[in-house]
């Protein structure tokens, strides 16, 4: 930095774009070591469970940035030119992540070369043009009861949701529009899209909750339903503190008790167990599901010790490991293949016609017997052949 004080004002603004052409070939590397990791699914052996949470976790990029570069090196895979445009730096890092979301075969060649040289203001411009959006969606925002009691119309702050929290309702749940923002040690504002059927959900819970609830709180109404919710997952998944019978294992059965799945997730605390070579865990959450460590295929029980909390990654991962990558292929292709169309099943006879075609000839006039069958038609339509001749010829023959 004190050699820096002594450049010349001309050399420190000749030096700063060489600089910059530095850093662009430096951040096309990045994403090309990236889309190498994820082509190969590295992450997994390093207790990742995505592209992101290696970004993350192991390179240290904050969570914005790790979005960014997963996203980026996830589209260059798919579209090679990407990784070309960010090299040559005619569209930058920013634009490619708001473009990812919207690239397809069809129309990536002409989108990118669209996107060449805009800024993000442009590029937004540009995807608002090619996908045009809905107006602004309406909002319901919760009134403090200082603001409902003096019809000033002004906010105050929500019990539970802090200052100026809105719940944002449009028909379209786009997961991009969540947020979860930290107001205080203990307090958080959350805004997210919903439908219009979650608001009308939500009305009906405040009012069935109005004796329990009388404020119509929505962060009390929503932790009471969040609690019923995990308290019945919970239940699903590792059964309920009663004691219960144990049932009896049946030989070739997959079949994990629930003492022993209460046990497991007890025991890996609701998060993936897979560890890499350095002994670092894999942090994901969501999408477990109970594996056998000795998979079932090759003699795994369903013991505490042989059953354990995996990812949705970490599970194809480490079936890979065992199996190799043609069986998982094969079983993904099993699992994709639409199911067969039922044989079409034959029309049902016309019993009308049938009945009109006897009632003929049994001598009763065309034009009669049209007649007949058109009011039966009419009035029962549902008629078995039988029945439908008893009833018309009561009409012929009175």
């Amino acid at each position: 930095m004190e050699a820096l004080s002594l450049l010349s004002d001309t050399d420190l603004l000749t030096r700063l774009p060489e600089l910059v052409l530095v850093e662009r070939e430096a951040m096309a590397d990045v994403i090309e070591h990236l889309v190498e990791v994820e082509r190969r699914r590295l992450y997994l052996e390093q207790a990742c469970s995505s592209l992101f949470t290696y970004c993350r976790d192991r390179l240290g990029y904050p969570e914005d940035s790790a979005t960014k570069r997963a996203r980026v090196a996830k589209l260059s895979l798919r579209f090679p030119r990407a990784l070309q445009e960010l090299r040559n730096g005619a569209i930058h890092l920013t634009g490619l992540f708001l473009l990812s979301s919207h690239l397809t075969e069809e129309n990536a060649e002409a989108l990118l070369s669209e996107a060449r040289g805009k800024t993000r203001c442009e590029i937004e411009l540009l995807i608002a043009g090619w996908f045009p959006r809905p107006d602004v969606a309406s909002k319901v925002q919760p009134l403090g009861e200082s603001a409902a009691g003096n019809g000033t119309g002004t906010s105050g702050p929500p019990a539970a949701f802090g200052p100026s929290a809105q719940l944002t309702c449009s028909g379209a749940g786009d997961a991009s529009l969540s947020r979860l923002k930290p107001l205080s040690a203990e307090r958080y504002r959350i805004e997210f899209t919903a439908s219009a059927e979650f608001r009308a959900k939500l009305e009906q819970a405040r009012n069935l909750s109005s004796h329990s609830v009388p404020s119509g709180d929505l962060a009390a109404v929503l932790e009471r339903a969040l609690d019923e919710l995990i308290d019945r997952e919970l239940k699903r998944r590792i059964g309920s503190d009663k004691p219960r019978k144990r049932r009896k294992l049946q030989p070739g059965s997959r079949h994990v008790p629930l003492e022993v799945a209460g046990q497991v997730w007890k025991r890996d605390g609701a998060q993936c167990s897979f560890v890499d070579a350095e002994g670092r865990r894999c942090t994901e959450r969501r999408f477990l599901t109970l594996e056998h460590r000795v998979p079932f295929a090759l003699g795994g029980l369903p013991t505490v010790e042989n059953i354990c909390l995996f990812c949705k990654a970490h599970n194809a991962h480490t079936a890979r490991e065992v199996f190799g990558e043609d069986f998982i292929a094969e079983k993904r292709a099993e699992r994709d293949k639409p199911a067969p169309t039922p044989p079409e099943s034959p029309p049902k006879p016309d019993v009308f016609a049938k009945a009109q075609a006897a009632l003929c000839n049994m001598d009763f006039r065309q034009r009669d017997v049209k007649l007949v069958l058109a009011v039966l038609r009419r009035e029962q339509p549902d008629l078995e052949i039988a029945p439908l001749l008893r009833a018309a010829l009561g009409l012929l023959t009175p």
